[in-house]
Protein backbone atom coordinates (compact mmCIF):
# COMPACT_ATOMS: atom_id res chain seq x y z
CA UNK A 1 0.00 0.00 0.00
CA UNK A 2 1.46 3.63 -1.41
CA UNK A 3 1.71 5.70 1.53
CA UNK A 4 3.59 8.92 0.37
CA UNK A 5 6.28 10.00 -2.31
CA UNK A 6 7.33 12.95 -2.32
CA UNK A 7 9.55 15.54 -4.97
CA UNK A 8 9.77 18.70 -3.50
CA UNK A 9 7.73 21.69 -4.54
CA UNK A 10 8.08 25.21 -3.83
CA UNK A 11 8.56 25.34 0.03
CA UNK A 12 7.68 28.53 1.88
CA UNK A 13 10.16 28.03 4.68
CA UNK A 14 13.54 28.77 2.41
CA UNK A 15 11.94 32.59 2.52
CA UNK A 16 12.65 32.36 6.22
CA UNK A 17 15.74 30.09 6.07
CA UNK A 18 17.94 31.71 2.98
CA UNK A 19 20.19 32.63 5.25
CA UNK A 20 22.90 29.78 6.34
CA UNK A 21 22.07 29.99 10.16
CA UNK A 22 18.15 30.52 9.42
CA UNK A 23 18.23 27.34 7.64
CA UNK A 24 19.74 25.63 10.72
CA UNK A 25 17.63 27.33 13.46
CA UNK A 26 14.85 26.24 11.72
CA UNK A 27 15.35 22.50 12.36
CA UNK A 28 14.01 20.94 15.37
CA UNK A 29 16.23 18.62 17.66
CA UNK A 30 14.74 15.61 17.58
CA UNK A 31 15.80 14.91 14.31
CA UNK A 32 18.55 12.47 13.59
CA UNK A 33 21.09 15.68 13.13
CA UNK A 34 20.23 17.97 15.76
CA UNK A 35 19.73 21.41 15.74
CA UNK A 36 23.30 22.08 17.00
CA UNK A 37 25.21 20.34 14.34
CA UNK A 38 23.15 21.28 11.34
CA UNK A 39 24.38 24.60 12.81
CA UNK A 40 28.16 23.06 12.62
CA UNK A 41 27.59 21.73 9.12
CA UNK A 42 26.10 25.12 8.38
CA UNK A 43 28.93 27.09 9.60
CA UNK A 44 32.05 24.55 8.35
CA UNK A 45 30.23 23.42 5.19
CA UNK A 46 28.07 25.61 4.08
CA UNK A 47 25.32 22.97 4.81
CA UNK A 48 21.53 23.85 3.83
CA UNK A 49 18.45 21.98 5.33
CA UNK A 50 15.07 21.93 5.67
CA UNK A 51 12.60 19.57 7.93
CA UNK A 52 9.45 17.87 5.60
CA UNK A 53 6.06 17.53 7.55
CA UNK A 54 6.16 14.71 9.49
CA UNK A 55 4.34 11.63 7.87
CA UNK A 56 1.69 9.74 10.07
CA UNK A 57 1.23 6.03 9.51
CA UNK A 58 -1.91 4.43 10.42
CA UNK A 59 0.35 1.01 11.94
CA UNK A 60 -1.01 -1.57 14.31
CA UNK A 61 1.33 -4.09 16.20
CA UNK A 62 5.18 -4.77 15.68
CA UNK A 63 6.66 -3.91 12.22
CA UNK A 64 8.86 -4.49 10.23
CA UNK A 65 11.38 -1.68 9.14
CA UNK A 66 13.50 -1.67 5.45
CA UNK A 67 15.05 1.86 4.32
CA UNK A 68 17.26 2.14 0.96
CA UNK A 69 18.78 5.23 1.00
CA UNK A 70 21.59 7.36 -1.04
CA UNK A 71 23.02 9.17 1.60
CA UNK A 72 22.27 10.24 5.26
CA UNK A 73 21.34 9.50 8.71
CA UNK A 74 18.84 7.06 9.96
CA UNK A 75 17.34 6.85 13.65
CA UNK A 76 14.98 4.41 14.41
CA UNK A 77 13.22 4.31 18.12
CA UNK A 78 10.57 1.45 19.45
CA UNK A 79 8.26 3.88 22.12
CA UNK A 80 6.89 1.94 24.29
CA UNK A 81 2.77 2.54 24.27
CA UNK A 82 2.83 4.49 20.89
CA UNK A 83 0.30 4.09 18.42
CA UNK A 84 1.23 4.45 14.69
CA UNK A 85 3.97 5.13 13.02
CA UNK A 86 6.08 8.85 12.82
CA UNK A 87 8.03 9.58 9.82
CA UNK A 88 10.22 12.99 10.31
CA UNK A 89 12.54 13.61 6.57
CA UNK A 90 14.92 16.16 7.11
CA UNK A 91 16.62 17.12 3.40
CA UNK A 92 20.18 18.26 3.36
CA UNK A 93 22.70 19.86 0.66
CA UNK A 94 26.35 20.84 1.61
CA UNK A 95 28.09 21.94 -1.48
CA UNK A 96 29.58 24.37 0.53
CA UNK A 97 29.57 27.88 1.21
CA UNK A 98 30.49 29.37 -2.42
CA UNK A 99 27.50 27.05 -3.70
CA UNK A 100 24.90 27.61 -1.10
CA UNK A 101 22.25 28.88 -3.55
CA UNK A 102 22.80 25.60 -5.66
CA UNK A 103 22.61 23.58 -2.39
CA UNK A 104 19.06 25.40 -1.91
CA UNK A 105 17.74 24.55 -5.26
CA UNK A 106 19.00 20.80 -5.46
CA UNK A 107 16.96 20.09 -2.09
CA UNK A 108 14.19 20.07 -4.81
CA UNK A 109 16.37 16.75 -6.27
CA UNK A 110 15.91 14.75 -3.49
CA UNK A 111 13.38 12.10 -3.34
CA UNK A 112 11.78 9.63 -1.15
CA UNK A 113 8.93 7.08 -1.36
CA UNK A 114 7.08 5.48 1.61
CA UNK A 115 5.02 2.60 1.75
CA UNK A 116 3.82 -0.34 3.80
CA UNK A 117 3.91 -4.02 2.47
CA UNK A 118 3.14 -7.46 3.38
CA UNK A 119 6.21 -8.64 5.60
CA UNK A 120 6.83 -12.14 6.78
CA UNK A 121 5.04 -13.45 10.32
CA UNK A 122 1.89 -11.99 9.00
CA UNK A 123 3.51 -8.65 9.97
CA UNK A 124 3.87 -5.37 7.69
CA UNK A 125 7.05 -3.78 6.72
CA UNK A 126 7.66 -0.35 6.27
CA UNK A 127 9.88 0.80 3.08
CA UNK A 128 11.28 3.88 2.89
CA UNK A 129 13.58 4.41 -0.41
CA UNK A 130 15.41 7.91 -0.77
CA UNK A 131 17.18 8.69 -4.32
CA UNK A 132 18.22 12.25 -5.70
CA UNK A 133 18.44 13.59 -9.30
CA UNK A 134 21.43 15.42 -8.48
CA UNK A 135 24.72 14.46 -10.20
CA UNK A 136 26.86 15.25 -7.34
CA UNK A 137 24.88 12.87 -5.08
CA UNK A 138 27.59 13.16 -2.89
CA UNK A 139 26.98 16.47 -1.51
CA UNK A 140 23.88 15.63 -0.93
CA UNK A 141 21.40 13.49 1.98
CA UNK A 142 18.27 12.72 3.78
CA UNK A 143 17.80 11.87 7.19
CA UNK A 144 15.35 9.62 8.25
CA UNK A 145 13.82 9.53 12.18
CA UNK A 146 11.27 6.82 12.64
CA UNK A 147 8.92 6.23 15.64
CA UNK A 148 6.82 3.72 16.47
CA UNK A 149 5.46 1.16 19.19
CA UNK A 150 7.25 -1.73 18.67
CA UNK A 151 9.95 -2.78 15.97
CA UNK A 152 10.66 -6.50 14.68
CA UNK A 153 13.90 -6.71 12.00
CA UNK A 154 15.76 -3.66 10.85
CA UNK A 155 17.27 -3.22 7.22
CA UNK A 156 19.56 -0.36 6.73
CA UNK A 157 21.50 0.34 3.14
CA UNK A 158 22.69 4.10 3.31
CA UNK A 159 26.17 5.93 2.91
CA UNK A 160 27.78 9.43 4.56
CA UNK A 161 25.48 9.09 7.53
CA UNK A 162 25.08 7.15 11.48
CA UNK A 163 22.17 4.17 11.62
CA UNK A 164 21.07 4.34 15.40
CA UNK A 165 18.18 1.81 15.99
CA UNK A 166 16.91 1.12 19.89
CA UNK A 167 14.69 -1.20 20.86
CA UNK A 168 14.40 -3.89 17.94
CA UNK A 169 13.13 -6.84 19.16
CA UNK A 170 14.42 -9.21 15.84
CA UNK A 171 17.88 -8.92 13.75
CA UNK A 172 19.03 -6.08 11.89
CA UNK A 173 21.13 -5.90 8.65
CA UNK A 174 23.05 -2.34 8.73
CA UNK A 175 25.45 -1.11 6.21
CA UNK A 176 26.64 2.56 5.79
CA UNK A 177 30.02 4.54 5.50
CA UNK A 178 31.68 7.76 7.59
CA UNK A 179 28.57 7.03 10.26
CA UNK A 180 28.13 5.00 13.15
CA UNK A 181 26.17 2.83 14.21
CA UNK A 182 24.39 1.75 17.58
CA UNK A 183 21.95 -0.99 17.94
CA UNK A 184 20.75 -1.14 21.64
CA UNK A 185 18.04 -3.18 22.74
CA UNK A 186 16.19 -3.98 25.67
CA UNK A 187 14.88 -7.68 24.41
CA UNK A 188 17.49 -10.74 24.28
CA UNK A 189 19.33 -11.02 20.41
CA UNK A 190 19.19 -14.17 18.98
CA UNK A 191 18.93 -14.17 15.39
CA UNK A 192 21.47 -13.09 12.95
CA UNK A 193 22.85 -9.51 13.17
CA UNK A 194 24.90 -7.84 10.40
CA UNK A 195 26.63 -4.14 11.09
CA UNK A 196 29.14 -2.37 8.52
CA UNK A 197 30.55 0.78 8.32
CA UNK A 198 33.56 2.61 7.24
CA UNK A 199 35.92 5.63 9.17
CA UNK A 200 33.16 4.66 12.29
CA UNK A 201 32.46 3.32 15.57
CA UNK A 202 29.77 0.64 15.87
CA UNK A 203 28.09 -0.11 19.40
CA UNK A 204 25.79 -3.07 19.89
CA UNK A 205 24.15 -3.18 23.29
CA UNK A 206 21.91 -6.47 24.33
CA UNK A 207 20.48 -8.00 27.36
CA UNK A 208 21.14 -11.54 28.84
CA UNK A 209 20.17 -14.10 26.80
CA UNK A 210 21.60 -12.70 23.60
CA UNK A 211 24.11 -14.72 22.00
CA UNK A 212 25.55 -16.14 18.42
CA UNK A 213 28.71 -16.91 16.80
CA UNK A 214 30.29 -13.18 17.14
CA UNK A 215 32.59 -12.26 14.30
CA UNK A 216 34.16 -9.06 14.72
CA UNK A 217 36.87 -7.16 13.07
CA UNK A 218 38.07 -3.42 13.35
CA UNK A 219 40.92 -2.49 10.53
CA UNK A 220 42.79 0.46 12.92
CA UNK A 221 40.75 0.42 15.60
CA UNK A 222 40.00 -1.49 18.57
CA UNK A 223 37.59 -3.98 20.12
CA UNK A 224 36.00 -3.80 23.27
CA UNK A 225 33.45 -6.25 24.89
CA UNK A 226 31.88 -6.89 28.26
CA UNK A 227 29.97 -10.11 29.39
CA UNK A 228 27.91 -10.41 32.28
CA UNK A 229 26.10 -13.74 32.66
CA UNK A 230 26.87 -15.36 29.51
CA UNK A 231 28.87 -18.69 28.68
CA UNK A 232 31.81 -17.18 25.79
CA UNK A 233 33.52 -19.97 23.46
CA UNK A 234 36.49 -18.42 21.85
CA UNK A 235 36.94 -20.21 18.39
CA UNK A 236 39.98 -18.21 16.75
CA UNK A 237 43.72 -18.00 17.52
CA UNK A 238 43.58 -14.16 15.74
CA UNK A 239 41.76 -13.09 18.80
CA UNK A 240 43.05 -9.82 19.90
CA UNK A 241 42.66 -6.36 20.19
CA UNK A 242 41.08 -5.60 16.73
CA UNK A 243 39.58 -9.39 16.19
CA UNK A 244 37.20 -10.89 18.40
CA UNK A 245 35.46 -14.43 17.08
CA UNK A 246 33.41 -16.64 19.51
CA UNK A 247 30.52 -18.38 20.12
CA UNK A 248 28.26 -16.41 22.92
CA UNK A 249 25.70 -17.80 24.62
CA UNK A 250 23.20 -20.79 23.31
CA UNK A 251 22.23 -19.15 20.10
CA UNK A 252 24.26 -20.19 16.90
CA UNK A 253 23.44 -17.50 14.46
CA UNK A 254 25.72 -15.16 12.91
CA UNK A 255 26.62 -11.71 14.42
CA UNK A 256 28.87 -10.01 11.87
CA UNK A 257 30.46 -6.98 13.00
CA UNK A 258 33.01 -4.95 10.25
CA UNK A 259 34.56 -1.09 10.47
CA UNK A 260 37.52 0.32 9.41
CA UNK A 261 39.48 3.35 11.38
CA UNK A 262 36.98 3.01 13.56
CA UNK A 263 36.06 0.76 17.24
CA UNK A 264 33.76 -1.82 18.02
CA UNK A 265 31.90 -1.40 21.45
CA UNK A 266 29.58 -4.80 22.59
CA UNK A 267 27.96 -5.31 25.69
CA UNK A 268 25.63 -7.84 26.86
CA UNK A 269 24.83 -7.07 29.95
CA UNK A 270 21.90 -6.55 32.51
CA UNK A 271 20.79 -3.50 31.67
CA UNK A 272 21.78 -2.43 27.84
CA UNK A 273 19.57 1.14 27.68
CA UNK A 274 21.64 1.92 31.03
CA UNK A 275 23.96 4.27 28.63
CA UNK A 276 24.56 8.05 27.95
CA UNK A 277 24.61 9.43 24.79
CA UNK A 278 28.59 8.92 24.43
CA UNK A 279 29.37 4.81 24.78
CA UNK A 280 32.70 4.36 25.88
CA UNK A 281 33.21 0.90 26.77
Amino acid sequence: MPVKSSASTAIPLFSACSMVLGSILCGCVGTPTSGLERMQNAIVMGEMSIDEAPIDIDTVGMIDLEVDSFGGTVRIDAVPGMTGTVIEPVRRSFHGHTRRDESIETLDDIRYSVEMVKGELDRETLVITAWTDEDEAHYQGIDFFIQTGSIGSVKVRTERGRVWVKNNQDGVDIETTNGDIRVVTQYPMTGPMTMVTKTADIDYRAPAGSGGHFDIESIGGRIYQRFTHTRITATSPDNGESVFIADVGDSESPVTLRTTYGDIRVAIVDDPLDVGPFIKE
